[in-house]
């Protein structure tokens, strides 16, 4: 008896600390939709083709790449993710990972890194009128939780005001602990092209 007791009782305890840990995540964070005008930014960025799982460590290549090479901070990454994983197969998935530049022209970025369209894709993305969410920022588990929290709602809103599909971008402020959902459907099928096209 003792030991079924002893059983339960680790059981409860670890279920509880499951849910904070998940609740710190932002699992019970309240999620709103709306349409905004966002931008314009910066992107510097590398392309990836496969499991959007795995888009993380070419985010942080960038990251490293921009503080260690061009001793340039940034405090934003982003992910743009073009493709339904509904319907396109883990190794086609089209993204591009990297971070966004605050303060700077792309002119005054390549003066300040020269060299630096030999190895990573540099491209300004417009203002934009986009359908846009947010959810709390707290390392991996929000970005997890954030797949199935945040994108059931975009895509609802998206149907019901009969937007049209675009990929959508997430932007990871460290600092501000929040992610930015983005469907910018107002811009070209084209400068998306143009995104994909510089990375490759």
């Amino acid at each position: 008896m003792y030991i079924l007791t002893a059983a339960i009782i680790l059981l409860l305890v670890a279920l509880t600390a499951v849910l904070l840990y998940l609740a710190r995540g932002g699992l019970f964070s309240k999620i709103t939709v709306d349409e905004r005008e966002d931008g314009p930014f910066l992107l510097v960025y590398k392309m990836h083709t496969g499991d959007y799982k795995n888009i993380g460590p070419v985010m942080d290549k960038v990251y490293y790449m921009l503080r260690d090479e061009y001793q340039l901070e940034t405090t934003r990454g982003f992910g743009l993710y073009f493709d339904n994983p509904k319907e396109t197969d883990k190794s086609q998935l089209r993204s591009l990972g990297g971070c966004i530049v605050d303060g700077m022209t792309q002119e005054q970025l390549e003066n300040r890194c020269p060299g630096i369209k030999e190895s990573l894709a540099v491209a300004h993305f417009p203002k934009s009128l986009s359908v846009a969410a947010e959810h709390p920022y707290k390392g991996m588990v929000s970005i997890i939780l954030g797949v199935f929290r945040v994108y059931p709602r975009l895509e609802a809103w998206m149907r019901k005001y009969n937007r049209r599909s675009v990929p959508v971008m997430e932007i990871y402020d460290t600092p501000g602990r929040t992610i930015t959902y983005l469907a910018a459907v107002d811009v070209p099928d084209a400068i998306f092209e143009n995104l994909l096209n510089q990375g490759a």
